[in-house]
């Protein structure tokens, strides 16, 4: 904090003081300054071993978050509402992403990443019951290899949890088309014991199915005001996300968290969670999103035969079924 300091009139001593002000020349007042800056110097130093001494834990701990600045893909570009054009630099702590744009190409309707000019992701829709009737052999037969199914949801308004009506019906016709199935549940928990009730829900929906993809925690603002999740606190979201991610991988799913840009940059604390897979949603040809991540929903308005009207495509860079295989033998 920086304190303003006033510069009191100074006046001689004795009679002729009366008469007249004492006369500051600008050198002396520059020197004055720089005397003062100094011990303010010194007493910041003297504060800072201090708590070097005291808490020495606490400081590297701060230490691990400062920013960190490498190259133009640090410095990350939001298109802020009521500020414009705004930046933040990136953490240094959490893993980058290091997927090479310029190996990503559109293909049959679908976008497909190459290393070494191999293939290397698979490909997926995520529906809901939004989607209507689905031939999930057409899908199949379209190139489709995965699909992330919404089981649930949390209503904004009235707190109850909901499962997705067409969630059974999908998840069975997706798996006898031989397509692998993940899921995703709608929260809007505003407390970890609301979050592990969802993921209570989602496991007792899920009992049965062959889930290969990662079970996912998908919380989003609202932008409503009577949603009564908006005065969740960034730091009561990340309990939230982080309870109901522990709570899946204690039954032996793969958890996951899925987020917009912006949200996981302001929102979501990615030092603490960068732990659990990330499913950035992001509509770019090249997402400004710098952290790594392992599923990215690059459209909105795809179209896949056997689904009528749009759907969000998406590409995984892990073979999530390969994982579950060898987690099973």
């Amino acid at each position: 904090m920086m304190e303003e300091m006033r510069n009191p009139s100074l006046k001689h001593s004795g009679a002729e003081g009366k008469k007249k002000r004492l006369k500051w020349d600008p050198r002396n007042i520059i020197i004055l300054v720089m005397c003062v800056a100094s011990v303010g110097l010194g007493i910041s130093n003297a504060r800072l071993e201090k708590a070097l001494a005291e808490d020495e834990e606490y400081i590297r701990a701060q230490s691990s978050r400062v920013f960190e600045y490498y190259g133009e893909r640090d410095v990350i570009n939001l298109d802020d509402p009521t500020y414009g054009d705004t930046w933040l630099a990136a953490l240094a702590d959490v893993p980058r992403n290091e997927v090479d744009y310029d190996n990503v190409k559109w293909e049959q309707g679908f976008k497909n990443y190459y290393i070494d000019g191999l293939k290397a992701n698979k490909t997926g829709i995520d529906v809901s019951y939004h989607q209507g009737n689905i031939d999930w052999e057409a899908v199949k037969a379209d190139g489709v290899d995965f699909a992330m199914l919404r089981v649930g949801y949390r209503g904004y308004e009235t707190g109850n949890i909901n499962v997705d009506e067409r969630f059974h019906e999908y998840a069975e016709g997706a798996l006898a088309a031989d397509i692998d199935i993940g899921v995703y549940f709608y929260s809007q928990a505003t407390t970890p014991f609301e979050a592990s009730q969802e993921a209570e829900a989602v496991l007792k929906e899920i009992q049965g199915y062959d889930i290969a993809y990662p079970v996912v925690f998908d919380w989003e603002i609202v932008g409503e005001e009577s949603a009564r999740t908006n005065d969740v606190s960034a730091d009561m979201l990340n309990e939230c996300a982080a309870t109901f991610c522990n709570r899946i991988a204690r039954e032996g799913y793969i958890p996951m968290i899925y987020s917009v840009k912006r949200m996981a940059l302001t929102k979501l604390d990615m030092s603490r969670l960068s732990g659990f897979d990330f499913w950035l949603a992001e509509y770019r040809e090249i997402p400004e999103y710098p952290y790594r991540f392992t599923m990215w929903q690059y459209a909105s308005d795809g179209r896949v035969d056997g689904i009528e009207g749009d759907v969000d495509l998406n590409m995984s860079l892990i073979d999530y079924s390969l994982i579950r295989r060898f987690a099973e033998e």
